[in-house]
């Protein structure tokens, strides 16, 4: 597979090469970044280029082909990445990528997209080839096992297909998925994977539906999922909105686990005011003597602005200490913790800040303060900040009262992209 991306990256080059003259319009972007810092370990500088990358687009006048390039100069090493290369016209499109997947990827490098269940999701050499009029792509993807995809999508019907190559002989591996959607709102998706044809072949299936339709203000999602290993369920969302009033809602049945998991959640929430809701779940398992319930609930501000004073405040079942994957905090985004579980999980948490404008002084002062009543943790973080002099030049500093000695810092700090 490496020499068939070899020969298709020349083949381009030698077709652009006589087409026309090609004008690069290049763009650099990147983190500048620097600190002067002190804290308890003592005096700390920094300096460096994070998120730098070049790229470059071009026009070829006469076959009318536009090239995208892009290549990554990393700050901490002397070598060049090429990162992807794209070369494309109105009917068609090539595109080279050092790493991509066919599935979803992740934040920082989303995939094609091609498939959602049985695609190892992960990020290699990746070449596709975009047929634009058919609506069609052709894929080749360099791993362990070389695989060659096929994706296709039109108006209500897409599908996506895949199999393996090992030391060029086919690996016995098939990847299939496909999704129709024949009415608005209405959605139903299928796969299976199949592996090892060749010798003690097995197989692996999954067929989703989904329908979202509303009747009024009542909004309906009933669903369904068979599959042998994702789970076999069918279950029904419903939401209700009317003014300052939202009530949400669902209720699955396990076919697998013989069980029913419930859940609902209603929310009053007025713009500048607050928001309050509680959610409350019970989970019904047919085998079992005994049932599980939880309760959550949260009340926080919404939008409290007054001239230069800006204040959130939570208090809500859960540990404030709690964040998603992505360090964005989960505690007063959505209801966590269960009560019922110990009276005690419960959390109050709030941050401030004091913008003040005093000609070109322009200090922030910040302060974020949180108390978990079930293990006692707390924190009062105040903080401090301004610019100085030039542009991308802030002085910050910060303390936790409750534990000064190892959490306080003072320093010069420098960002600026470009």
């Amino acid at each position: 597979m490496k020499k068939l991306v070899g020969i298709l990256v020349v083949l381009l080059a030698i077709s652009v090469a006589f087409s026309a003259t090609i004008t690069l319009s290049p763009t650099i972007k990147g983190t500048l970044w620097g600190h002067v810092e002190l804290n308890k370990d003592g005096l700390n500088t920094a300096l460096g280029i994070k998120k730098l990358s070049v790229s470059f687009g071009a026009k070829a006048d006469v076959s009318d082909i536009t090239l995208n390039l892009t290549i990554t100069l990393p700050s901490d090493k002397t070598t060049v990445v090429l990162d992807s290369f794209t070369a494309e016209n109105d009917a068609a499109s090539l595109s080279w990528y050092a790493a991509k997947s066919f599935a979803g990827g992740t934040t920082a490098n989303p995939g094609l997209e091609w498939f959602k269940w049985y695609d190892d999701d992960a990020a290699n050499v990746t070449m596709a080839l975009v047929l634009k009029d058919l609506g069609l792509s052709i894929g080749t993807q360099e791993a362990a096992t070389d695989k060659i995809a096929l994706f296709g999508s039109w108006d209500i019907f897409s599908f996506a297909a895949q199999t393996g190559l090992d030391a060029l002989k086919w690996g016995g591996d098939v990847i299939a998925e496909a999704t129709l959607k024949p009415l608005a709102g209405l959605v139903i998706s299928g796969g299976v994977k199949a592996t090892d044809l060749l010798g003690a072949a097995t197989f692996n299936y999954v067929v989703d539906a989904s329908y979202e339709f509303s009747i009024g203000l009542l909004s309906l999602n009933p669903y369904a999922r068979y599959s042998d290993t994702l789970g076999q369920y069918a279950g029904l969302g419903v939401a209700y909105e009317i003014g300052v009033l939202e009530i949400t809602g669902d209720v699955m049945y396990d076919i697998e686990a013989n069980a029913v998991e419930t859940w609902i959640q209603p929310v009053i929430s007025k713009d500048g005011i607050g928001w309050a809701g509680v959610k409350f779940g019970y989970d019904y398992d047919f085998g079992a003597t005994t049932q599980t319930m939880t309760l959550g609930f949260l009340v926080k501000s919404n939008g409290w602005v007054a001239g230069p004073v800006s204040v959130d405040l939570y208090v809500g079942s859960g540990d404030y200490n709690t964040f998603y994957a992505n360090g964005a905090r989960k505690f007063g985004a959505e209801i966590i913790g269960d009560v019922l579980a110990d009276v005690k999980d419960i959390s109050v948490y709030g941050e401030a800040a004091l913008d003040l404008a005093m000609g070109d002084f322009k200090p922030s002062i910040t302060g974020a303060a949180g108390y978990y009543f079930l293990d006692g943790s707390k924190e009062l973080v105040l903080g401090l900040s301004f610019p100085v002099l030039i542009d991308g030049f802030n002085f910050e500093a910060g303390v936790d009262v409750f534990d000064p000695a190892d959490t306080w810092f003072a320093g010069l700090y420098y960002n600026y992209k470009f």
